[in-house]
């Protein structure tokens, strides 16, 4: 028993469960920039930033610093989201809280896409930093009320929001506490 890491089945409901949740937020939060519908953004990213921070507790790895970089990007987002909430009212902080947060998602993401070859992992993994350094150039560009910026944004965010379902529903279908693959 010595060296084992304690995962029961449970572990592996919640993490999936993260998923869910996270889903749910990136879905709200993509209808409201859509539409811009400023209350479904309000209502989105703290769900978004939740089932991130539930699937990054339970995420089992086989390298603890994996974990420790992915939890700590996670939570670091979440406390740069709630200053901006409290005290900072400019775009670049809820940029950065979004980005901390979508670093750590990467890492769940790749993780899933390095065990178990799901391709929507790999996208995602990579389309999140780019995502984040083309916010922060519009916005530091000030082109970000430009409708052809939203219409771009919109579709690259359907397109996202489309692959993290696919993602979602393999990771459902998977058999619980199967390991990796590789």
């Amino acid at each position: 028993m010595d060296g084992e890491i304690y995962y029961p089945k449970s572990y592996d409901v919640i993490y999936r469960a993260g998923y869910i949740i996270g889903f749910a937020g990136i879905a709200l939060f993509v209808y409201s920039y859509v539409f811009s519908y400023a209350q479904g953004f309000w209502a989105g990213m703290p769900v978004f930033y939740a089932g991130s921070l539930i699937s990054s507790s339970f995420l089992l790895v086989w390298k603890k610093e994996i974990k420790i970089f992915i939890l700590s990007c996670v939570i670091s987002g979440i406390i740069a989201g709630t200053a901006y909430v409290l005290f900072f009212k400019n775009a670049e902080v809820l940029i950065v809280s979004a980005g901390l947060v979508l670093a750590g998602l990467s890492g769940l993401y790749g993780k899933e896409a390095h065990c178990f070859h799901f391709a929507e992992g790999w996208i995602l993994m990579w389309s999140f930093p780019v995502l984040v350094f083309a916010n922060l150039l519009i916005y530091g560009s000030n082109l970000e009320n430009g409708e052809a910026v939203h219409f771009i944004f919109s579709a690259v965010y359907i397109i996202i929001t489309i692959l993290a379902l696919s993602f979602l529903i393999k990771k459902l279908r998977q058999p619980l506490m199967q390991f990796c693959q590789n």
